[in-house]
């Protein structure tokens, strides 16, 4: 009876073991549904990757430039201006600037001609008078020079192209692949995944060759028990690595029980993905030699094959100096950094284009500033300009002119009539009312703008006007300027002759805010 004892207790401890190792061999319904989950989530982030953007240019930056160019043209000297850029190339070539550019400039030189605003936000006027557009355009030269360079720094990568064929190593082991299918995706080994599944660790193994591979070695089973583990009891499908002719139906039935959360790929995104998956590794392995390098539940005959064996990846073999080297896993933090990249390199483009936009508004208020200037907008002189007295002027000349009696050259150089005839020393000299008229006039316009009587008025020559001896005003080589253009008159049918000092003055406003700006941009 005692003997009869002992066999049966050794019968029942042998099926408990026996028992033991069967449970163990293949994991039970959920129970890798932690490990499952987790390359859920880095499959909906890698095939959401697919279609992200790359880095992106802000359009506004374009229209800037074009508003710019606008202005530029419309301050440009006439001869510019007035050319005809829609001509013919010359047969000897063109420089860089005029192909690059000449479309634009007859688009605008059309639009500035006929008061259109056509594809910019307001009309740009031409601004009639060199003196006018001369400060003006300084500030617009400078202002496209500093946008040309701006613009240099602008950043093109990465693009969307670089980010879809990271994710497509990630997901198929191949950048210009779309879907799963042979050695790329499931390894070099035919007919069995015992390689792509990474087997027990041994050198030459080729597990994490893609995602799709690891999907299916995690999975994999002689029967459904495989994506039981994985999907639970309602997956029904038996899952199975072949290696290089794995068909892609196995991938797809076995992510079709993945769960999407709605996630939108971003480089902390993925980096906590990865943090989940690494933190799995070796969670419920028997084995101490493979340990922290197995992701799911290793089997008793020690190694994983996505067939027989139990639901495994051993990534033994892929530890490299100390690092876990699996390929889908080194492609993901790749395009963790590209989309970081991206981020920052978009950020940088948004910050240059508002750059350029104040840029573009600084220089449009100089434009403005020289569309709606009179010359008593130039002026910085604060006394208040008051009207010739003609009469005065008439009494003062009437005396000059008379201490030229009896010398007729001395008379008609001081710009009086003599009335000796033929005579050199015998005759009256009286002042010209007509040109007293004219110089009172001249006097009554140039004091308006602030500019006093000097010993400039009523030179009628060239050569005599600046001849004038005295201290020239800074930044003039003569005391008087002759005269034979004005804002507003153009060429003029009497040139005169005038202080050089109302010629300083005039640009005065204009030329402090060009200063002003270069010092801005430079």
């Amino acid at each position: 009876m005692r003997n009869d004892m002992k066999r049966l207790t050794a019968v029942v401890l042998l099926l408990l073991g026996r028992h033991d190792r069967l449970q163990k061999a293949n994991a039970a319904a959920n129970a890798q549904a932690a490990e499952f989950n987790a390359l859920c989530s880095i499959l909906e982030l890698a095939n959401k990757g697919l279609t992200i953007g790359g880095v992106t240019t802000p359009p506004s930056i374009q229209t800037d430039i074009k508003f710019l160019t606008a202005l530029n043209l419309s301050l440009a000297p006439d001869d510019f201006f007035n050319q005809n850029f829609k001509r013919t190339n010359s047969p000897t070539g063109e420089s860089e600037e005029w192909t690059a550019n000449k479309a634009t400039w007859a688009e605008l030189q059309e639009n500035i001609k006929a008061g259109n605003r056509g594809s910019l936000d307001t009309i740009i006027h031409r601004i009639e008078g060199e003196q006018r557009r001369r400060a003006a355009r300084q500030v617009v030269n400078a202002t496209l020079i500093k946008v040309a360079s701006l613009k240099q720094a602008l950043k093109t990568t990465p693009s969307s192209e670089d980010i879809k064929q990271a994710m497509q190593l990630v997901l198929y082991g191949d950048k210009d692949a779309t879907s799963p299918a042979g050695a790329k995706t499931f390894g070099s080994q035919s007919g069995s995944g015992q390689k792509a599944c990474g087997h027990d660790g041994s050198p030459g193994q080729e597990a994490g060759i893609s995602l799709a591979s690891d999907f299916v070695c995690l999975c994999g089973a002689a029967d459904s028990s495989g994506i039981k583990a994985c999907a639970g009891f309602g997956a029904t499908e038996t899952i199975t690595h072949t290696g290089s002719s794995t068909a892609a139906s196995m991938f797809a039935d076995t992510v079709k029980y993945c769960h999407e959360s709605g996630t939108k790929p971003s480089a902390a995104g993925i980096e906590a993905a990865i943090l989940t998956f690494k933190g799995l590794l070796g969670k419920i392995t028997e084995t101490a030699d493979s340990g922290r390098a197995v992701f799911g539940a290793y089997g008793n005959n020690g190694g994983c094959n996505g067939n027989q064996s139990p639901n495994c990846v051993t990534y033994k073999d892929r530890i490299k100096n100390k690092k876990l080297q699996i390929p889908w896993l080194v492609n993901l933090e790749r395009a963790a950094e590209l989309l970081s990249e991206l981020n920052h390199n978009n950020a940088i483009n948004r910050q240059i284009s508002a750059q350029i936009a104040s840029l573009a508004a600084t220089a449009y208020g100089s434009y403005l500033q020289a569309l709606h200037a009179t010359p008593a907008t130039y002026l910085t002189e604060t006394a208040t300009a008051r009207q010739a007295d003609s009469g005065s002027n008439s009494e003062t000349k009437k005396k000059e002119c008379d201490q030229h009696k009896n010398n007729k050259t001395a008379c008609t150089e001081a710009n009086c009539k003599w009335k000796g005839g033929d005579s050199e020393d015998k005759g009256e000299c009286e002042a010209d009312e007509t040109k007293v008229t004219d110089q009172t006039n001249q006097a009554s316009q140039d004091q308006a703008a602030g500019e006093t009587t000097s010993k400039c008025t009523g030179i009628e020559s060239k050569e005599k006007c600046e001849a004038v001896q005295g201290t020239p005003a800074p930044g003039k080589k003569s005391v008087c300027g002759w005269i034979t253009y004005e804002d507003g008159k153009g060429t003029l049918d009497k040139p005169y002759c005038r202080d050089s000092s109302f010629l300083v003055n005039k640009q005065f406003a204009l030329s402090v805010v060009s200063a002003a700006f270069m010092a801005l941009l430079f």
